[in-house]
């Protein structure tokens, strides 16, 4: 390409880089639906080490439970009594992932409360009876547990009371957490009880459904508020507070928790991205075994020092989150999954300096393929794009392998393929339309049907050729020494051209195939490179046509006085053809060839048209009429000897097209001429030959001249 034309390339190129940049700054769905799966791509090949296992556990409310204990919800004393067994155990902390919104409705208290049952019963017996949730609560009070609590759009409810303090470095972070205005919580005798309280939201709307992250943090905008993972972390520590590290520079901007000894880092918002392994069933214990198993110290290695968090895996509880590895899991199991990669120290994190990093090398790339694209061949250019696709995938693996680093390589990947696509369809368009001018050049030296053969299969362009049955054609210019010696060079040229520019025409109109011009003279030939059905037929019209061509030429103006001028008008050719087996295809040498036809039938042609001198005719077949031919006014004049040629050879005239065949003139003239052609040598008198010849010649002028030539 041009210079301009490569700066016009670069220019597509740093356009296209610009506007996906400035797409990615706004961050559409679409982009963070991409980034987010190739997150979860990463984490598929390399999922997080179970070794060493980490002090975390699942009591959990499973099919075989609900088989035994009976469907859910169960009455609030079978929970007390598994809170009981777990503290009794040495559970370091018990967190439920559940919540217990209203009073125990199987509570024999419950019953007291039903003014047909109360009837029955005295009222020191009514007040006898068990309360389900006071015994839940005196469970929970007696261990370390955690209850939950749930952000939600329904009816709002009191804030929940703050078990722990909080303390904050650096800016104010209260604003930066997800906002919590309405909340679902526990009853107020269990939340009161319990040494913490925690959220059990789990964010899935910027996430399409996938667990990728869960908030640590909430606020209303005055407080801060932990999750269940963070208070069942400072709960199993003994702390008391937390230590919100913000940013020195910038308000409402997390970078990192501290809670007890852990430093957790997470998102500017305080959002945690969930290092997952593979669900593993080792994690979970039944609940059924701790209510019903009477050797519960069997269970103590299980439970002993570890977080427990009581949730359900139950398919009819519909429980149920999608994590990053793409496995349909219970809801607690991404709390538990997340305690364990905060206690193994297995984070993930996306810095705001890793994203900037995604813009500079996006461009820089970005502005290397375009330019590679406008000076390179695009097999190059595929080569560097690909290298480049391959360092992003390769920096992106270790990083995250590494350092838990999670890179975008679906943003880069995209901006960088649509960079190479447009400046390589630009480079593509304009080196069409180059090759656009150069077919129009080159079609006026080659025909339209041999292009298109080429164009299809380039792979044929070599020495070589195959034999196939043509009809070649012959066409000189009459009396062309004389007009060359009257004429200025300039106006002969022109007169030249417009003459062959008559003869092309009406070849190509009818398929023909033009060879060559040959000074004054054109070759051309049928039913090669493209098969054409009755070409001798094709060529007889095209030899009709270039005399209607030659008519209105000469009828132009400015020809005619040209002419004129020198004795000269109207200008007129010969036209010799003949039909029969040629070769076709490239000939010439290795470095410079034409495609063209070798064989007798070219040779014949070319006799027939200097035959035409002597037979008065301007319009020659040589050998046999075929098929469709003879729909044509077509008259044999016999075996004419040829140049060359052992045996005299058959010779047709081409008068007119079909409309002439069946008129009555031409069907007297072709019956009169016969006849008068068979007597041409008999014995009868010279005279009366003479003297019917002349009669002929006579009746019809227009072939007077054909008539005399062809009968002596």
């Amino acid at each position: 390409m041009s210079r301009v034309n490569n700066y016009i390339g670069l220019l597509v190129g740093l356009i296209v880089l610009t506007l996906a940049i400035t797409i990615r700054s706004y961050d559409p769905t679409i982009l963070a639906t991409l980034r987010g799966a190739g997150f979860d791509t990463l984490q598929s090949i390399w999922p997080r080490n179970p070794i060493p296992p980490q002090p975390v556990r699942i009591i959990d409310i499973d099919e075989a439970s609900l088989k035994s204990i009976g469907q859910w919800p169960w009455p609030r004393n079978e929970l007390a009594t598994l809170v009981t067994n777990l503290t009794a155990l040495g559970a370091s902390a018990i967190a439920f992932d559940i919540i217990f919104a209203e009073p125990d409705r199987m509570s024999p208290s419950a019953l007291a409360r039903n003014p047909e049952f109360a009837k029955s019963f005295s009222a020191e017996a009514l007040a006898s009876l068990a309360d389900n949730d006071k015994l839940l609560a005196e469970a929970i009070a007696q261990g370390p547990v955690v209850n939950a609590f749930a952000s939600t759009t329904g009816t709002q409810t009191n804030l929940p009371p703050s078990k722990a303090g909080f303390a904050q470095t650096g800016q104010d972070a209260t604003n930066a957490p997800p906002h919590l205005a309405k909340i679902v919580s526990n009853i107020e005798i269990l939340d009161s009880s319990a040494k913490g309280l925690g959220s059990i939201n789990i964010d899935l709307a910027g996430d399409q459904g996938i667990a990728r992250q869960v908030p640590l943090l909430w606020s209303d905008g005055k407080t801060l508020y932990p999750s269940l993972i963070l208070e069942s972390l400072r709960i199993a520590q003994q702390a008391e507070s937390y230590v919100v590290n913000g940013s020195d520079s910038s308000e409402n901007v997390i970078e990192s928790i501290r809670v007890g000894d852990i430093e957790i880092p997470t998102s500017e918002s305080g959002l945690l991205q969930v290092n997952y392994r593979a669900n593993d069933p080792a994690l979970y214990v039944s609940a059924e075994k701790l209510l019903r198993q009477s050797d519960l110290e069997a269970l103590r290695p299980l439970i002993e020092g570890h977080i427990v968090l009581i949730g359900t895996s139950a398919v009819g509880l519909l429980d149920t989150r999608i994590s990053a590895l793409g496995e349909s899991i219970p809801g607690v199991s991404v709390h538990a999954q997340a305690l364990e990669q905060i206690l193994s120290g297995a984070f993930l994190s996306r810095p705001e300096w890793l994203v900037g990093s995604e813009f500079v090398v996006t461009l820089v790339l970005g502005l290397l393929i375009a330019t590679l694209a406008n000076y390179l061949r695009p097999a190059a250019t595929i080569f560097t794009t690909g290298l480049a696709l391959a360092a992003l995938a390769g920096v992106t693996a270790i990083a995250f392998r590494n350092f838990g680093l999670l890179v975008d390589i679906t943003f880069p990947a995209a901006a960088l393929l649509l960079t190479f696509l447009s400046t390589t369809a630009f480079k593509l368009l304009v080196t069409d339309r180059h090759g656009r001018h150069l077919r129009r050049s080159f079609a006026h030296y080659v025909a339209p049907s041999v292009l298109a053969e080429i164009e299809r299969n380039p792979q044929d362009l070599k020495l070589g050729g195959e034999i196939r049955d043509v009809t070649v054609m012959f066409v000189d210019i009459k009396n062309f020494t004389p007009l060359s010696e009257r004429l200025a060079p300039q106006e002969l040229v022109t007169i030249i051209n417009g003459v062959l520019d008559a003869c092309s025409k009406a070849i190509l109109i009818e398929g023909g195939t033009i060879d060559k011009y040959i000074g004054d003279a054109v070759m051309a030939f049928w039913n090669a490179p493209v098969a054409i059905p009755e070409h001798q037929y094709h060529a007889l019209l095209a030899s009709l046509k270039i005399a209607q061509h030659l008519e209105a030429y000469n009828a132009q103006p400015s020809v005619k006085s040209a002419l004129q001028a020198i004795a000269s008008w109207p200008i007129s050719v010969r036209i010799g053809m003949a039909t029969g087996p040629a070769c076709i295809g490239n000939m010439g040498s290795e470095h410079r060839f034409n495609y063209t036809v070798l064989g007798d039938a070219v040779n014949t042609a070319a006799r027939a048209e200097s035959a035409g001198k002597t037979i008065g005719y301007d319009c020659i077949l040589a050998g046999d009429v075929e098929g469709q031919s003879h729909k044509l006014a077509i008259v044999s004049v016999g075996a004419v000897p040829m140049k060359g040629k052992a045996q005299d050879t058959p010779v047709h005239v081409i008068l007119g097209d079909e409309d002439h065949a069946t008129s009555p003139a031409f069907l007297s003239f072709k019956s009169s001429y016969v006849d008068l052609l068979q007597q041409r040598g008999t014995p009868e008198s010279k005279t009366v030959w003479q003297q019917n010849r002349v009669a002929l010649q006579a009746a019809f002028p227009n072939y007077a001249m054909f008539i005399e030539s062809s009968l002596t």
